[in-house]
């Protein structure tokens, strides 16, 4: 550990990118806080919408990158639907310029379709009534802001430690937890509730929070080990190929949430219509004041992350490109013949492991959701999800100071 903190202070470049993303995070979090012309801050707290994201359309970077997230769910449906997508992604980096320049589009006309009808739907937030074309202007400033937010993220990739959206996400889900803990603060220890009812129950969730974390830990730092052998045996040790229980990572919540937030946006513009019932069928979870669970919602939401955890596992580990690495490398699996079995073989246990990372997933969507109807927890969201985010990326990014720190000892060596 002092080893690794030693490399870590003595790498001036390392350094530099750590501050760098601690400074580009800092601008973000007061820019969340900074409220758009109009709007009334006492008012903001309406704003704690839908979905697993806190999304606060009243303020600069309300919105989150949440608009960049679902445009590229669209960008990547896109390249197996349309031929001139499936051609750019072919066409290398020129393919893949236009690719982003597709996806942002699409970011920030979503922004504006968002921002648009969270602030119609909610006058509440102004502080006196304002017109269409102000409405629009305001529209187009938390476009702006979701702009901003994606050029910060390319410049944390650029110039930064680690992956730029990712940790604008995290930003965005540790201000979801702290609130969680100030309102539980509020809720159970503020009114000489000790030894009480109220009591047990906050223990009870904080208990709750600290094993969903624990078990986070543990779910995405285990892999199975599949062993390769080499046919000249150049390689001294025993080497492997790692899958991980959880390979599709944290991309099957953020898909399913990003996916349902823009249908129950539109339905708040809307209104009392058919369309507004349907969604809130498939996406409202619970339906206060009737403190009742929509399981046909829960169950819609876990399919979605099933599908996207299926998805995001095989997009994310190929092994088709696993199987022809190893016969390049004269690499094989015991009892296995290169090429087509053993891209079997590879198929079949990755979809093993993913469902046991499925049930994972699924269970910490849907127990936060139960632990809040059984408690009657109306102003709150537990943070199931939100640790499994916030996790992740944390162990991404040390991995990535890890290896940039010694990187630069290895090169010491030569």
């Amino acid at each position: 550990m002092k080893r690794q903190l030693k490399l870590v202070l003595g790498n001036r470049k390392l350094m530099f990118q750590i501050f760098f993303t601690l400074f580009i995070i800092s601008i973000v979090c007061l820019g969340t806080s900074w409220p758009l012309p109009f709007i009334n801050t006492k008012s903001l707290d309406l704003s704690k919408l839908y979905g697993f994201f806190p999304i606060n359309a009243g303020t600069l970077f309300g919105l989150g990158i949440t608009p960049y997230i679902t445009a590229s769910i669209v960008v990547q449906f896109l390249q197996k639907l349309l031929p001139i997508c499936r051609e750019w992604k072919d066409q290398g980096q020129m393919g893949k310029r236009k690719l982003n320049l597709l996806t942002r589009s699409l970011a920030l006309l979503f922004a504006f379709g968002q921002s648009f009808a969270f602030l119609n739907s909610y006058s509440k937030l102004f502080v006196t009534s304002i017109s269409t074309s102000q409405l629009f202007l305001l529209a187009l400033i938390a476009t702006a802001g979701v702009a901003i937010l994606i050029w910060f993220a390319d410049l944390i990739n650029s110039k930064g430690i680690g992956n730029g959206t990712s940790i604008l996400i995290v930003v965005s889900m540790s201000h979801s937890l702290i609130n969680l803990f100030v309102n539980l603060n509020e809720s159970y220890l503020s009114q000489n509730n000790f030894l009480t009812l109220k009591t047990f129950n906050f223990a009870c969730i904080v208990l709750l929070l600290l094993l969903f974390l624990i078990f986070t830990l543990v779910v995405q730092i285990t892999s199975l080990k599949i062993p390769i052998n080499y046919a000249r045996n150049q390689v001294q040790g025993k080497s492997y190929i790692p899958l991980k229980i959880n390979s599709a990572g944290v991309m099957p919540v953020i898909l399913a949430s990003a996916l349902l937030q823009p249908f129950q946006m539109l339905a708040g513009v809307i209104g009392n219509t058919k369309f507004t019932e349907v969604v809130d069928f498939f996406a409202k979870t619970t339906n206060f004041p009737e403190n009742q669970i929509n399981f046909f919602a829960i169950g819609f939401l876990v399919l979605l992350v099933i599908v996207f955890s299926f998805f995001s596992a095989f997009m994310n580990v190929n092994p088709e490109d696993i199987s022809e690495h190893l016969s390049k490398q004269d690499a094989y699996i015991a009892g296995l013949r290169p090429g087509e079995q053993t891209t079997r073989y590879l198929a079949n246990t990755l979809f093993k492991i993913t469902v046991l990372g499925t049930v994972f997933i699924a269970a910490l969507v849907v127990t936060p959701i139960l632990v809040e109807h059984f408690l009657g927890l109306k102003d709150m969201k537990l943070g199931g999800t939100s640790l499994l985010i916030i996790v992740s990326v944390a162990l991404e990014t040390i991995q990535r100071i890890e290896a940039t720190a010694n990187k630069k000892e290895y090169q010491k060596l030569f």
